[in-house]
Parts: structure tokens; sequence; C-alpha cells
């Protein structure tokens, strides 16, 4: 079974817990690469502008949500960080700045963010709709997020976990290599998956078709070479008309 948003709130107080093992990651899946995730993102959502509004929903309190933090005192833009309030607590060497606004809470039901329609230029959701599919319905979500941003905007659902892919990948002369050479974490994150439980091409497609059918533009990108996970996740990026 995968985490629930409670299951999370619990690892975030967990004080023998990593930063990454409270997200949900092996220390080796994310430590020293996190710099690379947040080029990747930063590449296809455009994060050098000045001046914008950032929504990152799930922010975690590994080294990423660091990157976005210093990416938007550089380009003077305003971020908003959804997360539990156990998980945002954890966030390290933040200085009080105005141009940072945690935000805790479960979404979509925050009321701070129902007087932000149409008010961000992108909202981020990263190694997090997998968990909104096993809690609530990710159709749902994501009309939520659309309805805070802005005309031209753009939603990145990033480092989304396809059954499919990592399927055709295992069976690939590469993935078999793979399994062969993988050396097993010593962690206590193993999950057992149900079928129902499992985001796949059917559900990847039903995403691009659903939201190009409300006015926007989808398309489904791969991850860069060097992440962790990009021979078997991949990323959809939203753009609201």
């Amino acid at each position: 079974m995968e985490l629930t948003f409670d299951d999370f709130r619990q690892r975030a107080k967990d004080k023998t817990l990593s930063n990454w093992e409270k997200i949900g990651f092996p220390d080796s899946y994310r430590k020293d690469i996190e710099g690379e995730i947040f080029f990747d993102i930063s590449n296809k959502v455009n994060l050098k502008n000045n001046n914008i509004n950032v929504l990152d929903i799930g922010c975690g309190c590994s080294d990423l949500v660091n990157f976005f933090i210093n990416n938007s005192k550089i380009h003077d833009q305003q971020l908003y960080l959804v997360d539990s309030e156990e998980m945002l607590s954890n966030i390290d060497n933040v200085e009080i700045s105005p141009n940072i606004h945690f935000i805790p809470g479960y979404f979509p039901k925050i009321h701070f963010l129902e007087n932000k329609i149409s008010f961000f230029d992108v909202i981020i959701i990263y190694s997090v709709i997998q968990y909104v599919f096993l809690e609530q319905s990710i159709y749902n979500f994501i009309h939520h997020c659309l309805t805070l941003l802005k005309n031209g905007g753009v939603l990145l659902i990033g480092d989304i976990p396809n059954f499919s892919s990592r399927e055709r990948f295992l069976e690939s002369n590469e993935g078999k290599d793979f399994s062969k050479n993988i050396v097993e974490q010593k962690s206590n994150l193993k999950f057992e998956h149900n079928n129902s439980e499992r985001i796949d091409d059917a559900i990847i497609i039903s995403l691009l078709s659903r939201f190009r059918s409300f006015g926007c533009e989808t398309y489904l990108l791969p991850q860069a070479k060097e992440l962790p996970f990009a021979n078997r996740r991949e990323d959809i990026l939203i753009v609201k008309r």
C-alpha cells in the first residue's frame, strides 16, 4: 500500500528519518541529484522568469524545495509552498522573506487558495500525483489546479510512475541488465501494489485527452536521462488557454 497524506504527516515527525525518507525515498534515490531534478523542472516551466507567482503542491522538505526557494529570491518570484504543517516545519535554512509563503493543508481543501483564482503563472506537482490517485479524484484535483492558473499559465505534473512504462523498460535489454545489476536498498520504503493502485498508460492518456477537451494544451514529456527514474517515469505539462 502506498503512503497517504496522514502517513506523510507521521513520517515528517519521525526524527530517525532523513528528509528524503520523510518524503518517501531512500537517500540514495535523491541525495545529490535534486539539483538535476530542479534543472529539469525549470527547463520545462521556465522558472527563470522574474516577478511570477509559483505554487508547489506537496513540496516536501528535501533539498529540492530549497532550490525553489533560492530561485524565487533570485528572480523576485512569489513562491507558495503547500504541504502538511508537519512537513513544512522540516524545511531547512529558510530566512524570513516576503517572497516565501508556507500554506499548510490538504489540497484542494485550503481556504487561503480560494482567493487565488487565476493567480499563478506556474503550478508544480512533483512526485505527488500517485498519492493523489489513491486518496481522491485526480481529475478533480487537476481541475482545482487549473482554476488557480492564469490564462497562459503552466501546470507540471512531474515524476509520474507509469506502471506500463516501467514494464516496457524491464522487458527491454536495457531493463534486463538493470534488473541484474540493481542493488536492493536497505530501506523501510517497500510497497506492495494492487493493480487498482497503479497509474498506467490508460490513466496517462486519459489525462492528456481530458484536459484538451477543457481547452488546454497537454504534452507528455520525458525526464532528463540523468534523473533516477527517467527510464520508467514521465511528466505531463498542461498549458491553460
